[in-house]
């Protein structure tokens, strides 16, 4: 069987904590199997650093800026940081429908074999 490339998700995150918890769901809880998720928490003050405190598990790779970067800094941050083949961007007040990440697979397997 062919191993699946893996896709890292990247979140960057500055003051949405009332709602990275369910960016973080969504990203986790993907139907496709080989995924890494990296949250970067741009300096954020409203308590989203704590929130990400407790959610940190075997999955999950959280990256804590010193200085607030910007968003696109910060997903460069999480870029060199991953080990994906493919790189998939969440914002963290948005969420992911659960088959997302498979039918970009599927859509890339099929364009290009």
């Amino acid at each position: 069987m062919e191993k699946k490339p893996k896709v890292s998700i990247i979140i960057p995150s500055y003051n949405n904590g009332k709602y990275i918890g369910s960016a973080i769901s969504s990203a986790l809880n993907q139907t496709y199997p080989n995924i890494e998720v990296i949250i970067v928490d741009d300096n954020s003050n409203d308590g989203t650093k704590e929130i990400l405190n407790e959610l940190i598990n075997s999955n999950l790779i959280c990256i804590f800026n010193k200085n607030n970067v910007g968003a696109s800094a910060s997903k460069n941050i999480a870029i060199r940081r991953s080990s994906g083949e493919y790189i998939a961007i969440l914002d963290s007040d948005d969420v992911y429908s659960k088959q997302k990440i498979e039918a970009q697979i599927n859509w890339i397997d099929i364009l290009w074999h």
